[in-house]
This record gives structure tokens, C-alpha cells and sequence, in this order.
């Protein structure tokens, strides 16, 4: 029996991309295609709202929830699909991963610490990335559907600033796992909750704010060149609509 979990975060903490986002792009560009007008207008416009939500930078959990109201109506198999496609393309980059990160993952495992994914990404992207690594659990977004279809809501709890928190103690008294035998990695200010609801927290350093709180609280810190979690947000979609739309 398990007897200790490290949680990850994935995106900024893992991944050097947001996945989401990543794969909104891919959603429109790659899998539906820009070759009518209908489908170009609502790429810009969706991709418009969640970049204004990210400039002003509105809380994640908002961001999240607007990402996936946008899903309602898809159908069910084709994201499942698209999500294989997205993840078979983004594993194709040799600059996916935070290196240093996954040797942090591997190493644990190999002391008997069972890795676990925590996320405010949807399972169907997680899948591949999971996979890849070897990591057989994750407290992610469980979209909800209904004929074959999503419906733009997902699952409590939003695995988001407390919601991540929430998630993991629940995980925990299932297994009967005691939280101070286990670690958690995040790189946002947003993964605080995450971070303190275990015994051994561990700050992958992007966010300034998180380093501060991070060194006061006496946390071990990861320093790597990796931009705080709205950068990440705002680069990614201002990337995603181009001057050639």
C-alpha cells in the first residue's frame, strides 16, 4: 500500500506550455480547421474573452470556468480525439518538460512516493502527458456530459487555489495517508493552498509572489527560469490569433 503521494501541478511546473490554451489552439487551427468564416469568427472571439480575462488579470478559478463554458455542445468522442491528436503533437517537442522537475517526479517514485497530477487542465489533455510520464493518478477536471456531449460545466471541487487543497485532502483520507508524509510541487501563487496542505511543500520559483511567501513560510524552493502563471496565460493567447486571420 502507498503510504506517501508527491503532488504535481503540471502547467509552469511540469510543462513549459499552458495545456489549455495549447490545446484551444489546436482545437481550432489544427482539428476543426480556419477555412470558413463562422468557425474563424468564434475562434477570435473566444480566444478575445479569455485574453481580456487574462490581461486584467482576473483569478484562475474565472479564467478556468469561462475556458470551459466554451465546451459546451462539443461532442464528447471528437475532444477525446483531438486531445490523443494534441498530445502526440505537444510530446513531439524535445522542450515540452521542466527537466529539472521530472527528475524531482522520478526520484521520488524510486523511494516508493507515488506521483499524482493536480490540475486545473481537463483529463482528456492530462491523459497523454500522464501516460508519458508513468503517472497513473490525477486530481484534474472531470468535465460533466450528457448525450455524448459536454455541457460547459465540470465537477466539484475546481481543482484551482483552494479547490487544489480540497481535492488532495480528500484523496488523502480516502487512502488513510497522513499529509505530512507528503510533497507537493506548484510554481504560482495560486498552488499556496496546494502547497500547505502537505508536510513537505516545494516552490518551483517563477512568480516573485510565491518566492516571497515560499521564503517566509521556510519552503524549499526550485529555481528555474519559468514565468509567473498569467504570463504564461497572456503569452499563450497572444500567440494564438495572427495577423494572417
Amino acid at each position: 500500500m502507498t503510504t506517501a503521494y508527491a503532488f504535481f501541478d503540471v502547467d509552469g511546473t511540469l510543462l513549459r506550455i499552458k495545456s489549455m490554451f495549447s490545446f484551444h489552439d489546436f482545437w481550432y487551427r489544427r482539428w476543426k480547421g480556419l477555412y470558413d468564416e463562422t468557425t474563424i469568427e468564434e475562434y477570435r472571439d473566444v480566444t478575445a474573452i479569455l485574453r481580456a480575462l487574462a490581461e486584467s488579470d482576473a483569478p484562475r478559478e474565472l479564467i478556468n470556468r469561462r475556458y470551459y463554458e466554451f465546451f459546451a455542445g462539443r461532442q464528447v468522442d471528437e475532444v477525446t480525439r483531438c486531445a490523443q491528436a494534441w498530445g502526440r503533437c505537444a510530446l513531439s517537442d524535445p522542450n515540452l518538460f521542466i527537466s529539472e522537475v521530472v527528475d524531482e517526479l522520478n526520484a521520488l517514485r524510486s523511494r516508493g512516493v507515488e506521483p499524482v497530477f493536480v490540475s486545473g487542465s481537463f483529463r482528456e489533455i492530462l491523459e497523454p502527458v500522464a501516460e508519458r510520464l508513468g503517472v497513473e493518478q490525477m486530481l484534474a477536471i472531470r468535465l460533466v456530459q450528457s448525450g455524448g456531449r459536454y455541457t460547459g460545466r465540470f465537477d466539484a471541487p475546481q481543482t484551482i487555489g483552494q479547490g487544489k487543497a480540497l481535492a488532495i485532502h480528500q484523496f488523502l483520507a480516502e487512502r488513510q495517508v497522513k499529509p505530512a508524509d507528503c510533497w507537493a510541487f506548484g510554481d504560482d501563487g495560486s498552488d499556496l493552498p496546494m502547497l500547505a496542505a502537505v508536510g513537505h511543500p516545494v516552490a518551483v520559483i517563477g512568480d516573485p509572489a510565491l518566492h516571497e511567501l515560499a521564503r517566509d513560510r521556510g519552503w524549499r524552493c526550485m529555481h528555474l527560469n519559468a514565468a509567473d502563471d498569467h504570463s504564461l496565460i497572456r503569452s499563450s493567447l497572444t500567440a494564438l490569433v495572427g495577423a494572417t486571420m
